[in-house]
């Protein structure tokens, strides 16, 4: 296999330089980069992690734990900020909680992202891990005093999502799921600040799953004082909700408006497009790989970075058969 010595003779220059080039040493001159660069190409040369370790003391490797990954929507984060961290000279590695203390300690990476899907786990993990003493933040947490973190303003976005539906004539806006405490809650205040009345048979019990999403309208007895329009709690809640309004004879957008939650590629392939409100990934990939390589080079940070949730029109939505 070729060594990174072997780089060096064949592109003639020092080991040094070689070693600066490969990992985006911007003293290095763009001209030289890129010949060294082609050559490692060319030879398939692969770092060897645990000299770069001995040797810089530095693994350049990010970890970030996520503890769902049937979700779409975190297969587009974790392939986004892969490529972020990528383009600033870092490779990541995607664990599971369960899984993350132990490959973080033998590979000695140099910071972590905690995606803050579970926050009822989050203390006991964050305790633990705390024993590595690596840069580490929470990614989507909604608050996190005593440390770095990237909030998501889920409060905000709901706001717009009622706010658009109530500008389409819609009055009685329902919600289906209720395992999420944050968006619950901002979907009450969002009735409340437009003036649009809460009524408890509108928020459909569902957890994260397009099962659960299809189950919660399949079984669902719409009358005549039912919501005109429904705010999903997740993309495959909102998938699933939208495959059983079909399946009941009702049509998108003719007969029930629909808004999801998080913007996925699928969301716009759907039966029919679904609007959608939810951080822009690009964004928020953006956000964290800056805010984990500014902690890891010990600069200053102000925190909570917040990314606000932006709304994605579609063809789900329409005006209100019964708006005056």
């Amino acid at each position: 296999m070729i060594t990174i010595k072997d780089l060096a003779k064949l592109a003639g220059v020092s080991y040094s330089t070689v070693s600066k080039a490969l990992n985006g040493d911007p003293l290095i001159k763009p001209a030289t980069r890129q010949k060294v660069l082609s050559i490692a190409e060319k030879h398939n040369y692969r770092k060897n992690i645990m000299a770069t370790q001995l040797s810089s003391g530095k693994s350049n490797i990010i970890g970030f734990v996520l503890d769902e990954l049937s979700n779409p929507l975190f297969s587009n984060i974790s392939k986004k900020l892969h490529q972020e961290l990528k383009d600033r000279g870092y490779q990541m590695i995607l664990v599971v909680p369960t899984d993350g203390l132990e490959i973080f300690s033998q590979l000695r990476v140099d910071g972590c992202i905690f995606w803050d899907y579970m926050p009822d786990h989050r203390e006991q993990f964050l305790k633990e891990f705390s024993n590595i003493q690596i840069p580490c933040f929470l990614l989507g947490a909604e608050e996190s005093p005593n440390s770095p973190y990237i909030k998501i303003d889920r409060k905000e976005g709901i706001f717009k999502a009622v706010e658009h539906l109530k500008s389409f004539g819609h009055e009685r806006i329902g919600f289906i799921g209720d395992s999420q405490d944050i968006k619950i809650r901002g979907f009450k205040e969002a009735l409340h600040r437009t003036g649009l009345p809460f009524s408890s048979d509108s928020l459909l019990p569902a957890y994260s799953s397009w099962e659960d999403g299809y189950l919660a309208i399949r079984d669902y007895s719409f009358g005549e004082g039912s919501p005109t329009a429904f705010i999903g709690l997740n993309n495959m809640v909102t998938r699933g909700a939208l495959r059983a309004l079909m399946e009941r004879g009702l049509s998108v957008p003719q007969d029930i408006s629909l808004i999801g939650y998080d913007d996925t590629p699928d969301m716009q392939y759907a039966e029919v497009a679904i609007t959608t409100i939810g951080p822009p990934l690009d964004e928020l990939a953006s956000a964290a790989a800056e805010l984990i390589v500014a902690l890891i080079k010990k600069e200053h940070v102000d925190y909570p970075v917040v990314i606000q949730p932006q709304l994605y029109s579609r063809h789900s939505v329409m005006r209100c058969k019964t708006a005056k």
